[in-house]
């Protein structure tokens, strides 16, 4: 099962603020910065770097300035790339992971370059690249970790406040009714209403009836519409309208501590809104539909489901749509998703 979900995981998209520029920015200053006071004020490893037995803390400063300053501005140009990689087709977290090892190797080959040839150091270059390799990531996790966790925090914040003024934006009186019968009178022209020229008689509307009875009598039924074309309405845990869909866009709805995340379909593009709810509240709202729960943290809408595939990790729904992620099924919920496919495939 922790293979399954760590599967998932790489597989799933990363956040957009990941990669805004404004964020970028931040990530790179504040990168900069910490790496420059850490090096100078800790100089770490003693002489792993390269030999600073006799090195002034001027000569320490302005080296260990050329170094940071240029593998600040390798990050500058490696995440300018991500932004727009990212924004061309959206990156998972395998590729994420990915292009930092990458980053970790270019830095650490930058720093080689600059040590061996312009400091002068003068052990083997390989060395030198292999001990970079080495230590450039304790140089880099900390700051990288922080700056993930603020802009992930202050994104939750800006959600909650765009839900909270959505929840208190004033509602559009209804219209007033007429305080006079002079002024409903004046809201109508002669034109709204056609007259009759003649009274009609008793008899003429007792035909008129008949005929309306046989010509109703008459018409076909009018067809019901379609159970997918169903408007769903999704409710906060204050019972706000938050969101509505129609039921046949709708693929999952995922768990997310005190939020659920609701991935559909617009304009064959794949969304997702965040709505401040329980998976478990919306279970009980959703199953009459043909929601079932195939996992403790998913909830599905099996009428888009497209295949059940057994792999080595486990068996996975597929909706057979491009970036929508596979959705794992759990030993707990595999024998009424089973019973599901086999009931559908005997109706």
């Amino acid at each position: 099962m922790p293979t399954i979900f760590l599967k998932q995981m790489l597989n799933k998209q990363i956040p957009d603020y990941y990669t805004t520029r404004d964020n970028i920015s931040l990530h790179l200053i504040f990168l900069f910065v910490y790496s420059l006071a850490f090096v100078n004020i800790f100089t770490p490893f003693q002489g792993a770097w390269y030999n600073i037995q006799h090195y002034s803390r001027a000569q320490l400063f302005t080296d260990t300035l050329i170094i940071v300053a240029g593998g600040t501005l390798l990050l500058t140009l490696s995440r300018t790339l991500m932004h727009y990689a990212h924004k061309s087709k959206p990156l998972n977290y395998l590729q994420y992971f990915s292009w930092i090892i990458l980053e970790v190797l270019l830095v650490a080959f930058l720093y080689a370059v600059i040590v061996h040839y312009a400091v002068g150091d003068t052990r083997e270059f390989s060395e030198i690249f292999t001990r970079a390799v080495a230590f450039v990531p304790t140089i880099l996790v900390i700051p990288t970790i922080i700056t993930h966790l603020y802009i992930s925090s202050r994104h939750k914040d800006e959600k909650i406040e765009e839900l909270e003024s959505q929840q208190n934006q004033p509602v559009a009186a209804p219209p007033q009714p007429p305080q006079n019968t002079e002024d409903f009178a004046n809201e109508f022209t002669t034109d709204d209403f056609v007259l009759d020229s003649h009274i009609t008689a008793p008899e003429e509307i007792q035909s008129t009836e008949s005929q309306d009875v046989e010509s109703k009598t008459a018409e076909p039924a009018t067809e019901p519409s379609s159970p997918t074309s169903k408007i769903i309405n999704f409710f906060d845990e204050k019972d706000e309208l938050q969101l509505s869909l129609r039921l046949d866009h709708i693929y999952f709805l995922e768990s997310a501590e005190n939020y659920v995340n609701i991935y559909y379909m617009n304009k064959a593009n794949t969304e997702r809104f965040t709505l401040r709810s329980t998976l478990k509240k919306q279970q009980e709202k959703l199953e009459k539909y043909g929601f079932l729960r195939c996992h403790r943290s998913y909830l599905v809408n099996f009428d888009n489901i497209l295949l059940l595939r057994k792999d080595k990790d486990g068996p996975y729904l597929d909706f057979g749509v491009p970036n929508m992620p596979q959705i794992p099924v759990s030993k707990t919920y595999l024998d009424s998703v089973t019973a599901y496919f086999i009931s559908s495939s005997e109706e």
